[in-house]
């Protein structure tokens, strides 16, 4: 944005020209400000898919670390077993007489 400055050449600007003046400058610095909303309201979009992209990837990797957790607990029991079976360990049945 171009400023006109013509009117201060010949000295002391009267009132009105210094408003006009100061008015061109709110002006520009009104669009730019605009611009700069707009940019920044952009980026709040892009950040919000984002961050619901995430959320979505979190709610899906803790569902799979519930999966993983409940198969860890599974085959730890189902290896205890085995290892009680293959060392010999205690009976199945109460007080160690078969059934």
């Amino acid at each position: 944005m171009i400023i006109d400055d013509d009117s201060f050449s010949l000295g002391m600007p009267t009132p009105m020209e210094m408003l006009e003046q100061h008015a061109l400058l709110l002006q520009g610095e009104n669009e730019q400000l605009q611009h700069e909303l707009s940019r920044a309201r952009k980026n709040i979009e892009k950040l919000v898919v984002i961050n619901q992209g995430q959320a979505e990837q979190i709610t899906q990797l803790n569902d799979r670390i519930k999966r993983l957790s409940s198969d860890v607990s599974r085959l730890h029991v189902e290896n205890t077993k085995l290892m009680n079976k293959q060392l010999g360990g205690c009976s199945p049945t109460w007080g160690g007489n078969p059934p």
